[in-house]
């Protein structure tokens, strides 16, 4: 490979890289290989940005890049990003059943357009025809079943080999003990994805951002396709749980977290963090050490079954008499955690806990905010926290709106109140709250804050008219001082809250109002974010209102 032979022209640096800049990821590897100029300028961009995950083989590529003195300074974002998922189906009948292949006629249990590869050759190129499918027999058929059983199966114990190897950490003494001392004699001298993943953060000078994209929301096919074979969507919701997939990515969560706080304390060059905590997780040491053991949460969501209140539920999970003495050491590690958080300029933070226990929300808060307020050079924080579905805070059975809002307002107010952000210039909300801490939240940072993005929020009522989106937004707008407001999907209740009463949803492009009025809804919002950013006061949202006084301004123009 020569500098410049495979080159008929030459430009400077700057515009190769503008050219370079457009091309894919499978362009630069091929660009790559043509001459060693060539190989230079595309290097850092391939290897800028790699993928790993904390079982099996998942940290291979990212371990060999470390280990290379030329390649590990390319390394500035690291992507927590499981490949594969799967489902447990209760037996080889309802396995065969949910398949759809390219070409199934489905039925209106499944109809075919739901899926991914339907009337898509790119998807659907790799998948066994449905022809070839329904030629197959049963018993090849309950081989193949056989099959993705033992991959499953060995996926499960993939991910709770990586809890073998855990240590309790601490920032102040250099030695370490095994959380699992009889687990861990049986892995000496074994390097697990944990331990590759520890001995890669130790080689990465230029690492400067850490991103969690979670396979079950990132990718739309997740748990759908194994190997040639394709699985309904409605097949896998219905007849499969997920819950486990939440776990999963909780324990690789966790013990990345704690690798970050320990393997790079002091260091301040990691400044942007991007992570999705769902379900129990690790928001109580004894979570963290269910986690840790390699189980899961299914015996708390057991326990949940059985109670009306989150916490009652841990107690019984998590009975103290077993738990006795290790939950200090527990503590300690949630507490070194929020290490990770102290260098931070950018943070993306994603709570979700769909469960509808009383207090389930509670207690992921509390871990929220003593993670939030160690963060004290914060400059753009995305917060997403709660039980919203497209930004509408749905009502339960025997919930008031208050008791469903209220860990959300609670968490607000909190931050209100004792968050170190004095350098906070942009915030964006997904959040369910009320008019009065929404507005006394952003004029707590009014002195740096310039960006604001409220997106599939629902600002409760709490018997309060004036809780409305009109009141809300004119109020911060005058003691803010914007030179960005993005809005969408934003909702409130025009009458008090209870089942049955409609929610009013505003900034809504999908809306049955704007169906074919792109450019009528663009005008519309275009208006209002004028009107907010310039400070005129209080008016009505609702659009036809607002069409309504546009046009007697023109009419009194004219």
């Amino acid at each position: 490979m020569s500098d410049h032979s495979a080159i008929p022209f030459h430009f400077p640096d700057e515009i190769w890289l503008m050219i370079i800049g457009h091309m894919s990821a499978l362009d630069w590897k091929q660009v790559r290989h043509t001459c060693k100029y060539l190989n230079k300028l595309t290097t850092p961009l391939l290897f800028q940005r790699l993928y790993f995950e904390l079982s099996g083989r998942g940290c291979e590529s990212l371990h060999e890049v470390s280990c290379n003195r030329r390649l590990s300074p390319c390394v500035k974002s690291l992507v927590l990003r499981r490949v594969c998922g799967y489902r447990e189906f209760p037996d080889f009948e309802t396995w065969a059943a949910s398949t759809h292949q390219p070409g199934d006629p489905g039925h209106e249990l499944a109809p075919p357009c739901e899926v991914n590869h339907y009337n898509n050759k790119q998807v659907s190129d790799g998948l066994l025809p449905y022809s070839e499918w329904v030629a197959l027999s049963e018993k090849q058929k309950e081989a193949l079943y056989h099959e993705y059983e033992a991959d499953r199966k060995q996926a499960q114990k993939e991910v709770r080999d990586i809890t073998n190897t855990l240590r309790f950490q601490t920032l102040s003494a250099t030695k370490s003990a095994p959380v699992h001392p009889d687990r861990a004699i049986g892995c000496m001298g074994i390097d697990d994805a944990a331990v590759q993943f520890c001995k890669a953060l130790g080689t990465l000078p230029n690492l400067e951002a850490l991103e969690h994209e979670p396979g079950f929301l990132f990718d739309d096919d997740w748990a759908r396709r194994w190997r040639n074979l394709y699985f309904h969507p409605w097949s896998v919701i219905d007849r499969t749980d997920s819950c486990e997939d939440e776990d999963v990515e909780a324990l690789q969560l966790s013990i990345v977290l704690q690798s970050l706080a320990w393997i790079r304390r002091g260091d301040r060059r990691l400044t942007k963090l991007s992570i999705y905590v769902g379900g129990p997780a690790f928001a109580t040491p004894e979570r963290l050490q269910l986690l840790w053991d390699g189980d899961g949460h299914e015996t708390l969501r057991t326990c949940r079954a059985l109670n009306h209140n989150a916490a009652e539920a841990d107690k019984m999970a998590y009975p103290g008499d077993v738990f006795l003495g290790q939950s200090k050491l527990y503590y300690n590690q949630l507490g070194l955690m929020r290490y990770v958080m102290a260098g931070l300029t950018h943070l993306d933070y994603v709570v979700s806990d769909d469960d509808e226990l009383m207090g389930s929300l509670e207690i992921a808060a509390k871990l929220v905010f003593g993670f939030l307020t160690v963060v004290k050079g914060l400059e753009r924080l995305r917060l997403v926290f709660g039980r919203l579905v497209d930004g509408i805070l749905l009502p339960l059975s025997q919930r008031t709106e208050r008791q469903c809002a209220q860990d959300s307002i609670r968490l607000l107010d909190q931050l209100t109140r004792q968050s170190p952000w004095n350098r906070i210039r942009s915030i964006e909300l997904e959040i369910a709250t009320d008019g009065t801490t929404l507005v006394q939240f952003l004029i707590a940072h009014k002195d740096t804050l310039r960006s604001l993005t409220l997106t599939r929020m629902s600002l409760v009522r709490l018997e309060q008219p004036l809780n409305t989106w009109e009141v809300a937004l004119a109020k911060f707008a005058q003691g803010l001082c914007l030179s960005s407001l993005t809005l969408f999907k934003l909702c409130d209740f025009p009458q008090d809250w209870s089942r049955g009463v409609q929610e009013r949803m505003l900034f809504d492009p999908e809306a049955a109002i704007w169906q074919e009025k792109t450019s009528e809804y663009h005008t519309y919002y275009n208006t209002v974010i004028g009107r907010i950013l310039r400070q005129e006061g209080r008016y009505s949202l609702d659009p036809e209102v607002l069409k309504d006084q546009m046009t007697s301004k023109v009419m009194l123009g004219l």
